[in-house]
Order: C-alpha cells, then structure tokens, then sequence
C-alpha cells in the first residue's frame, strides 16, 4: 500500500509541476502577446496622428484654391476682375502651375504590419478593430479623390499650355477646374478624413490597451 501511496504522490507531483510549467508559459505568452499588441497599435496611433496633421495642413492649403473657387462661381465672366484672378494665377499654395501634382496625404505602414502580424486576433473590442479599417479605407478613398482631382487640373492646365503655344490665352485659367467647386469638395474630405481619424485615436486610447 505504501508503494502504491509514494507512486501516486510521485505522480501527483509530476503532474503539479507539468500544470505550473504549462500555466507559466501560458502566463509569459499572453503577457508577450499583450505588449505585442500594445507596440503595434502605439505604432498605429503614432501614425493616425500623423495622417490627421497631413489632412489638416492639406485642408489649410487649400483654402486659397478655394476662396478663388467661389470668387469664380460667385461672378460672371464679365465682372471678374483682372488683378484678383493675376494674383490667384501666380499663386504657388493651392492654386499656381506648379501645384498640378498630387500629394501623398497619408501613410499605412503601421497598418500594414498590424493587419499582418497576427496581433488583430487579439483585440477583442471588434467595434474598435472596424473603425480602424473604415478610417484607413476612408484615407484611401480620399487620396484617390485628390488623385483624380489633380489629374483633372493638369488636363486643363494642359490644355491653356497648348492654347498659349499658339497664341491664345485665357482670361480665367482652369476656370472648369475652379467654377464647378472641385478645390471646395477636396478640402471637405480632407476635414472629413482628419475628423474620423481624431475620433479613432480617441478609441484607442480609451481602449487601455496602449501603455
């Protein structure tokens, strides 16, 4: 009886230790896995902060392209005056020639490791995890907005290049560009994008899940 009493002590011992080795473990993974997670979402805020301060500045640079937007539409052909539009046509923010190309407003590099690291399994807060890509995917569609946008513009500038080469000019430059509200709409997504992207940093930080 004694042998079969130090068997089952020796087993029990066994199997005590086999269950706080594998509960350590347990306990040294998840504790990994939730720094893990912490790195990889104070890299994504880091980065929504940034886009949110690319689309601010973007709006703010705008804002000439678009006081000479409604000066277009607000006035007919006739009574537009000379020197309001020289000063817009010479202008370099917003409006000028060199601005025909299109900026790159935001990043997605963070994003991108986040989505494929692994660590997304790991945030349980599934309303926070859909706001994180509606709010990338709203970036994404508001770079292709001003991506088209810009195209549109050089098409025109292009076009007034061409008109100039053979000895025509225009009066009101890139008018179609300016009188049907483009500059307007792109500054409006640009707000709209930061907005969301503030809203989403607020998220992550009350998710405690940041240290």
């Amino acid at each position: 009886m004694s042998k079969v009493g130090n068997y089952l002590r020796e087993i029990s011992v066994v199997v005590i230790g086999v269950a706080i080795t594998l509960s350590l473990t347990f306990w040294i993974s998840n504790s990994n896995e939730r720094k893990n997670l912490s790195l990889y979402l104070n890299a994504l805020k880091l980065e929504l902060e940034g886009n949110a301060e690319n689309f601010d500045w973007y709006a703010k640079w705008l804002q000439k392209s678009v006081r000479y937007s409604k000066y277009i539409w607000s006035h007919d052909e006739k009574s537009l005056n000379k020197d309001t539009i020289n000063y817009y046509r010479h202008s370099e923010d917003g409006f000028g020639w060199g601005s025909i190309q299109s900026l790159t407003v935001y990043e997605k590099n963070a994003f991108e490791m986040f989505k494929t690291s692994g660590a997304m399994r790991q945030v349980n807060d599934k309303e926070l995890l859909m706001a994180i890509w509606r709010v990338y995917s709203k970036m994404e569609n508001v770079q292709l907005f001003l991506d088209i946008c810009y195209q549109m513009k050089r098409d025109e500038v292009m076009k007034e290049i061409q008109f100039q080469a053979i000895g025509k000019t225009s009066d009101v430059p890139i008018q179609s560009f300016f009188s049907i509200g483009i500059p307007n709409e792109m500054q409006i997504e640009c707000k709209k994008a930061s907005k969301m992207i503030k809203e989403v940093i607020i998220k992550l930080d009350e998710s405690k899940m940041i240290k």
